[in-house]
């Protein structure tokens, strides 16, 4: 009876910190975002230049389209500099970059590095040979929403303002991983806002990520989240680091299951390792750091790994209390019967065993700087 009581005492506290901490937070960044603006000060008039670093590695069916999307947007075509960075592709990425440069109108370059080193060195690489007021880092695969640049551009006018990256838009549903990632994202994208609009997110696109120059002297090469790292080297600058509502980008999300996992724990990973190197931020004395950071933390390096015991205690509170049993399947048919609900469940799974699995790797020192590219992911992108 007494190791009866105890199990479920443990179970209940385990389960108010596994999940009612993050659905409270959850909760109340989605209110902010909903609620409040970003209290800044911002120019629409201010239309400084910028240079737009691109790293390749193995892109030719994408960097055409890559170059005629930035080509497109609303902003001065003679104030945008293109610097593309290739990393020793073996497909000829170099040779139709600059070929699609020179269709685009754009003033720019390609620069090959001989040897592979990972995305943050090509970006130091290219950091070097840039000439605009900002610089914007952005993926070949990711295509940008017309007004995206101009609308990055604004939040930098306001000086407390170090770091601008932007959201996903949401997929057409062709498939379960697609549903589940869109699930995800629309949770993902309502707490990175609700946090900007507190002060800061410590979670970066580098799908579009814009700076000043003078406040970014590099990225680091020994940590793969390069966008989140630089956010965070911002925050610690005393800037800010924000995502911005109107800077929206489209990315594929891979369509099989086997895809999305090794892209999200690739992804999973990084972001802890852009954390861990920030680990400082928890003394700190901003908003960011005093709330934002250590809440993130939790969800991302902490929380994944409750999930064991959650689960496994869950299982021995069911098979110990029959009245715990009933409830259990009558919620866990409420859930299969409720598409919204079933979709919150496979996502919480999923999510939690991806970051258990990014933990892994971190632990047995892959840190996977350097990796193959997910050609599921260009199965859309492929017709120019």
């Amino acid at each position: 009876m007494i190791l009866t009581e105890l199990v479920l005492i443990v179970w209940v506290v385990l389960g108010i910190v596994h999940l009612g901490v993050p659905l409270a937070y959850f909760g109340v960044m989605k209110r902010v975002a909903s609620s409040r603006d970003y209290g800044l000060k911002m120019s629409l008039e201010w239309e400084p230049s910028v240079s737009v670093i691109v790293p390749t590695y193995n892109e030719r069916p994408v960097i055409e389209k890559k170059l005629r999307n930035l080509a497109e947007m609303d902003y001065p075509k003679e104030k945008i500099e293109i610097v593309v960075v290739d990393s020793a592709s073996s497909d000829g990425t170099p040779e139709q970059a600059r070929k699609a440069l020179g269709g685009t109108g754009l003033r720019g370059t390609v620069l090959e590095e001989k040897e592979r080193k990972g995305k943050a060195s090509g970006l130091n690489a290219g950091l070097k040979q840039v000439s605009g007021e900002l610089v914007c880092i952005s993926d070949a695969e990711c295509l940008w929403n017309k007004e995206a640049l101009r609308n990055a551009v604004k939040y930098l006018s306001d000086a407390s303002v170090g770091s601008v990256s932007g959201v996903h838009a949401s997929q057409e549903m062709s498939s379960l991983p697609v549903s589940l990632e869109n699930s995800y994202r629309s949770i993902y994208r309502a707490v990175r806002i609700g946090e900007s609009k507190v002060h800061s997110t410590p979670v970066a696109e580098g799908e579009i990520q814009l700076f000043r120059r003078a406040d970014l002297p590099g990225f680091d090469p020994h940590v793969g989240g390069d966008d989140s790292d630089a956010a965070l080297a911002m925050v610690e600058k005393g800037l800010r680091a924000i995502s911005a509502e109107d800077v929206v980008f489209f990315e594929p999300t891979p369509s099989v299951w086997r895809a999305r996992f090794r892209q999200k724990i690739r992804r999973g990973q990084h972001v802890l390792q852009a954390f861990l190197a920030h680990r400082r931020l928890f003394i700190g004395r901003s908003p960011a750091a005093g709330i934002v950071f250590p809440m993130e933390f939790f969800l991302y390096a902490i929380n994944p790994v409750l999930f064991v015991p959650f689960i496994a205690l869950t299982v021995w509170a069911v098979a110990l209390v029959p009245t715990i049993l009933f409830l259990a399947l009558i919620g866990g048919l409420v859930v299969i019967l409720v598409p919204s609900l079933r979709s919150m469940a496979v996502t919480y799974a999923t999510n939690n065993l991806i970051m258990l699995a990014a933990w892994l790797q971190e632990a047995r020192g892959n840190k996977q700087l350097t990796w193959e590219k997910i050609e599921e992911n260009r199965l859309g992108q492929r017709g120019t």
